[in-house]
């Protein structure tokens, strides 16, 4: 960062009046914003939000791959919630687009600039009732950057309504102590997998194990010990909830890894 050398008190100023402009989730420096009164994240504007926790990322090895889609112009939603979030996509032209067909003859999509682990932006839209669409974001400097993974709703033409931290207060996902134990054994990192986002609305949190020492069965293993459930996060008509189980129709099967059609305590009817 390039310092200018202005006078104490102009500085000061400066500083103070630029941490006011951060989207929700954008890393800034050096002043953290001033405490304010608590407000329902639903009701915040995503643009007032500070900095703070997001949920799990994509996984750092594989970033946003998934296999199909094609590769299409941004379509214009995504362009202006990346607008609003101050991720510069001018210029841009073919990104990798799957378009996923949604309630009441919608159409969603999930969309990244490249596939892989050098990725800047990736996103997926939820159409619900009542003019409400969901948006999952990850950014990765374009310029702005988000922390982890970040969940917002739009109504209509209002400004993003940052919903994170609600979101990760209900998750229960395992702690600190928890993950540290786990990786004791050879697990890895929490992460989002979204192997299933082009066919549902659903999401999961989970690590992997190591291959050769699955762990022991305990109140989060599945398939035989090589994965962790952290919990699923799912769209549901005009919200987005966590749940720690789901009907096996909103969870298809192909009997690959992290997608067991056997052993899996977490996906209900199967």
């Amino acid at each position: 960062m390039i310092r200018s050398h202005l006078m104490p008190g102009v500085s000061l100023l400066l500083l103070l009046a630029c941490s006011a402009c951060a989207p929700a989730g954008e890393r800034v420096a050096p002043v953290a914003p001033a405490a304010s009164p608590a407000a329902k994240p639903e009701a915040v504007p995503a643009q007032a939000r500070p900095t703070d926790r997001g949920l799990p990322a994509l996984p750092e090895a594989s970033g946003s791959a998934h296999p199909g889609g094609r590769y299409a112009v941004l379509p214009e939603p995504a362009r202006q919630v990346l607008a609003q979030l101050k991720c510069n996509v001018e210029g841009a032209s073919k990104v990798q687009v799957f378009s996923i067909p949604a309630q009441d003859g919608q159409q969603d999509f999930m969309v990244t600039d490249r596939s892989g682990p050098r990725f800047r932006y990736w996103m997926r839209s939820f159409s619900g009732r009542g003019g409400t669409t969901g948006y999952l974001v990850q950014l990765q400097g374009c310029p702005a950057t988000t922390t982890g993974m970040r969940a917002y709703i739009a109504q209509g033409a209002a400004p993003l309504q940052d919903v994170t931290a609600s979101l990760l207060a209900q998750a229960e996902l395992p702690g600190a102590a928890a993950m540290a134990a786990y990786q004791g054994k050879g697990a890895g990192d929490l992460f989002a997998f979204i192997g299933q986002l082009d066919k549902v609305p659903v999401l999961r949190w989970v690590a992997e194990a190591d291959p050769e020492q699955p762990l022991a069965a305990d109140a989060r293993s599945f398939d035989d010990g090589n994965a962790i459930h952290g919990g699923f996060l799912r769209w549901n008509q005009d919200h987005f909830e966590v749940a720690r189980t789901v009907p096996a129709g909103l969870w298809p099967c192909d009997g690959s890894p992290l997608l067991p059609c056997k052993g899996d305590p977490f996906v209900t009817g199967r």
